[in-house]
């Protein structure tokens, strides 16, 4: 509500039907936090980030999101990363050139919120947070991309490591980029600088097991972190199979 006041309108990315993210919890009451802060709920949108993935229409829709009063009451998109219009162009990243062209509903939102579920990503190390951006948000460019030789052959692109992982230093750069043109796109500056970030960490019943809010990259790090206590098991020798 904090982060709305001042704002105009507000877009949530949400994962696809491929990721276990606990929509019915969390996106009514995140819509009436933004209601509250000032943001009219005809404003409030959704974007489902299927990166290449098809659409969730109808009945898959509906599961996917788990509440039929936000189908009823918020405007939902499929992102369509074939749809150049649909996009907003944002350059190339420094490191690797790759190129940025992300959502438009999203990027020209005043209030950017991405939802998503951090675990361990064969490629990203974890998923969740910048990744529902990018690739969840992109153009097929990008994201074809980031699923090139050029990144799944490097040896840093690999389950529950962030460090060094050009995949994962793609997708923060490209964050600093969205961020940069918020700044310098904002007109008369009612635009929230940060994109935010609301990771949900599921135990293996699919429960809640933590939630984190906050500007996207730290909240992000934060789920990461408590995640890793899990995940990750420490052990004094390589092993030749696991």
């Amino acid at each position: 509500a904090e982060c709305a006041k001042g704002c105009s309108s507000a877009c949530i990315a949400i994962c696809d039907i491929t990721r276990p993210v606990p929509h019915s919890l969390l996106l009514r009451p995140l819509v009436q936090q933004l209601e509250s802060g000032g943001i009219p709920r005809d404003r409030i949108s959704i974007v489902v980030a299927t990166g290449l993935h098809r659409p969730n229409e109808g009945e898959e829709l509906a599961e996917l999101i788990g509440d039929e009063w936000v189908l009823d009451n918020i405007t939902i998109y499929n992102h369509d990363a074939r749809c150049d219009a649909e996009h907003v162009w944002l350059g190339k990243t420094a490191t690797r050139e790759t190129v940025v062209s992300l959502d438009r509903r999203f990027v020209e939102a005043d209030l950017r919120i991405a939802t998503g579920l951090v675990e361990p990503h064969f490629m990203a190390g974890y998923s969740g947070g910048r990744k529902v951006v990018a690739p969840g948000l992109a153009h097929a460019e990008t994201i074809t991309t980031f699923h090139s030789a050029r990144f799944m052959a490097d040896p840093a692109t690999r389950n529950c490591n962030l460090l060094r992982n050009p995949l994962h230093e793609e997708q923060l750069q490209i964050i600093r980029m969205l961020d940069a043109w918020t700044q310098n796109n904002g007109g008369s500056g009612s635009r929230f600088k940060h994109t935010l970030g609301l990771n949900t960490v599921l135990d293996e019943h699919r429960s809640v097991a933590r939630i984190t809010f906050g500007e996207i990259i730290s909240s992000h790090q934060e789920a990461v972190e408590f995640t890793t206590t899990y995940c990750e098991l420490p052990v004094d020798k390589p092993f030749d199979i696991v």
